[in-house]
């Protein structure tokens, strides 16, 4: 077995050699005169370095790759500029510096690389918190959604959430025959961990005054853990609500079910387990209890895939204003088993905010010759 550190021995000193060569470039391309300011100082650019002959040295090829990347190209690009900007205040010393900043960008590069820290394929991986999270507990974060005005501006406040939470695994599920290409866009755009998939209700359920919801699309996605997952927990996340990013590391570790308060919940404006002194569930607190076993707000829960997976056969009921507490009770689920997070529900971590319902776009001033063939054209595709 090849030890771990011996990759990170041989580039370091290939680094050392590349910041030297990065050095001498520098040097070589701007005239110090003898007062040891640059004459040239914009003549530089870190392209040339993917121009570097081979040292002969077994990691060239790895180097040359890692100075070819665009990200950390646009970086060390930014800090030469710099050059630029000093103008006649730039000194030897200032290149020395400038050098320096330049070679702890490719270190940094190579070792993220290495740690395997860095998500390569996500656009938007410098938004992450988080280094290496391959140690914690996966939350499976499922997303019933259907296709509305408010639709691509609530999913995009999630994405952008979720972009702060390490270790989670998106399952957006649409109430829709087919994939919408808009939110398959947003999801790749993001670069979040992700299934997407759709679960239409059922017919029958259609016509009904009062409609379930968001059950089928929950299903689907038990489903879809029941097949793919063997540990993590599973919480459902509409995307109507707005979330701090603390409830998420709150319920990672759930070992059956955890609780908390959810906010702006029914006429009382919050729902709540009732947690005693020594931090037991022992109650309830809602606007509509409605003889319910758990009164509980969808978002107020988290299972774990563990528990999922031992009641293989149970799933969201399709009984409206009791999905929660038909699902819970399937589980088995008695007061002891509650786990109060946030502070024995003592904070509240997330909100049923609802963005306010939109009437459908008027689409008849856009279709006017006025705007064909512009930018109002492609819009369209966005609007409902």
């Amino acid at each position: 077995m090849v030890s771990p550190r011996a990759p990170l021995s041989k580039l370091t000193a290939g680094l050392l050699f590349v910041s030297f060569l990065i050095y001498l470039v520098i040097i070589n391309r701007l005239e110090v005169g003898q007062s040891g300011r640059v004459a040239d100082p914009a003549s530089f650019s870190s392209r040339m370095l993917m121009n570097l002959p081979s040292s002969g040295s077994g990691d060239s090829n790895n180097l040359h790759d890692t100075i070819s990347n665009s990200g950390v190209i646009t970086a060390i690009d930014n800090m030469v500029n710099q050059i630029g900007v000093a103008g006649s205040d730039l000194t030897e010393t200032r290149v020395k510096d400038i050098s320096n900043e330049i070679a702890k960008q490719i270190a940094d590069y190579v070792v993220q690389r290495l740690g395997k820290a860095a998500t390569i394929s996500n656009p938007c991986s410098s938004c992450w918190k988080h280094g290496n999270a391959t140690d914690l507990p996966v939350i499976y974060l499922v997303t019933p959604t259907y296709r509305r005005p408010e639709q691509i501006p609530d999913l995009t406040r999630l994405a952008q959430t979720l972009l702060n939470v390490p270790a989670v695994h998106w399952i957006v599920v649409e109430d829709n025959s087919a994939l919408s290409p808009a939110i398959a866009s947003l999801l790749k755009r993001y670069g979040i961990p992700h299934t997407h998939l759709k679960a239409q209700m059922p017919e029958k359920y259609k016509k009904s005054k009062l409609k379930p919801r968001g059950v089928a699309n929950r299903n689907a996605a038990l489903d879809w853990v029941r097949s793919n997952c063997k540990s993590g927990v599973v919480y459902f996340a509409d995307d109507d609500n707005t979330y701090d990013i603390r409830l998420f590391e709150e319920m990672r570790f759930t070992k059956k079910v955890s609780m908390w308060p959810v906010g702006l919940v029914t006429k009382v404006g919050l729902s709540s387990p009732v947690v005693n002194d020594k931090g037991v569930v022992v109650d309830f607190f809602d606007g509509w209890m409605a003889n319910r076993k758990f009164p509980v707000d969808m978002a107020g829960f988290a299972v774990s895939v563990q528990l999922i997976l031992e009641k293989s056969d149970v799933y969201m009921p399709y009984v409206p204003g009791h999905e929660e507490d038909g699902f819970l009770k399937k589980l088995d689920v008695s007061p002891a088993d509650i786990e109060p997070k946030a502070n024995r529900c003592t904070q509240i971590f997330v909100w049923h905010t609802q963005t306010k319902s939109n009437t459908p776009a008027n689409r008849t001033t856009a279709t006017g010759k006025r705007y064909k063939g512009t930018n109002i054209d492609t819009l369209q595709e966005w609007i409902v």
